[in-house]
């Protein structure tokens, strides 16, 4: 149309060489008559480049498959870029050994990916491999937890602290005055677990702010102390205890609760696993918080890729919704726990 040379285009459209001032406003004019717009996806497949995506997240358990439904997610997006020159290489750990963490992230760095998708749930441990990941210039994205002040692209997951908002509005609504409540963490240092220590503060301040006569205490359970949880358990219950609030496995303190016939104490947790539904449906944990995991999985992955590819601002924080599942609603969420 402007009766000149693909390249001659190419120099006006992308700034990249002198052309003549007339030819220039010819071919801009052009632009602007047929409202074009560059196909950036188009560029970036043309460019022969292959993007490496590396993925460091929690490794499923048999005593914790929430980690099952995140991967789910990631595993879908990978379908649907295999298409597009992206390559992923996944690394997991233990929650319960943060030398695992250590050791995962070492490998990764290894195969220098371009792009990092990742669960920081060991605050220590994480901001070092952060700092590595800032010194090489790798961009990174968060899902499930977060660490604040860090240089993430973008953060999938929930609003720690709301959460445990929530979580004890809905445990006000079943407590007497003057009740006691557990707080129980399966974790061995708490602060070096910011999501769930978030979720406890969320808690906490709702009584402060609401209804302050309720005694609230606490009990952090490391993973060599598991085996003596219904012993810890009952040195913390009270005969004045109505509610538990539990910020990961509640089904572990459930199975427990069933078993000593403690059917009036409310238990709030999070997340809709196999395990957690067996006692949801029997009314032992009276309230599951979600969070969508497997769109944070999908989504997380795909904002690295639109990182690349569209090279536009990423919104920093994506909060998922905070889905309250009930024995009355699980039905609903329980085949697409997204």
């Amino acid at each position: 149309m402007a009766g000149v040379s693909t390249g001659t285009v190419d120099r006006v459209l992308y700034d990249r060489g002198r052309v003549a001032a007339t030819t220039r406003e010819k071919i801009l004019q052009i632009v602007e008559d047929l409202n074009y717009r560059p196909n950036l996806l188009a560029q970036r497949l043309a460019s022969d480049r292959i993007f490496h995506f590396g993925i460091l997240i929690p490794m499923q358990t048999g005593d914790n498959a929430y980690w099952r439904f995140p991967l789910k997610g990631i595993e879908t997006a990978e379908k649907e870029l295999a298409g597009y020159r992206v390559t992923t290489y996944k690394f997991f750990f233990s929650l319960k050994n943060e030398s695992t963490f250590i050791r995962a992230s070492a490998k990764l760095l290894n195969t220098n990916p371009d792009a990092i998708l990742l669960a920081p749930v060991f605050r220590k441990e994480a901001n070092r491999f952060l700092h590595q990941c800032d010194k090489r210039n790798i961009p990174y994205v968060f899902i499930d937890s977060r660490i604040p002040g860090k240089n993430n692209l973008s953060y999938f997951g929930q609003d720690a602290r709301q959460s445990g908002l929530l979580a004890a509005k809905l445990m006000n609504l079943e407590l007497a005055p003057e009740s006691g409540i557990l707080i129980v963490n399966f974790v061995s240092q708490l602060d070096n677990h910011p999501h769930f220590r978030n979720r406890e503060n969320g808690f906490r301040q709702y009584f402060v702010d609401r209804s302050p006569d309720h005694n609230i205490d606490s009990l952090a359970i490391s993973p060599e102390a598991e085996s003596r949880l219904p012993e810890l358990l009952a040195d913390r219950i009270t005969e004045r205890t109505r509610g538990i609030f539990i910020t990961s496995s509640a089904h572990k303190v459930a199975k427990i609760l069933q078993g000593q016939g403690y059917s009036n104490i409310c238990c709030v947790g999070y997340d809709l696993t196999p395990h957690n539904l067996i006692y949801l449906k029997n009314d032992t944990i009276r309230f599951l918080i979600c969070q969508k995991p497997v769109s944070q999985g999908y989504e997380g992955l795909m904002a690295l890729f639109n990182h690349f590819v569209r090279r536009g601002n990423i919104i920093k924080d994506h909060y998922m919704p905070l889905e309250i599942v009930t024995k009355e609603n699980y039905m609903f969420y329980v085949e697409n726990n997204s």
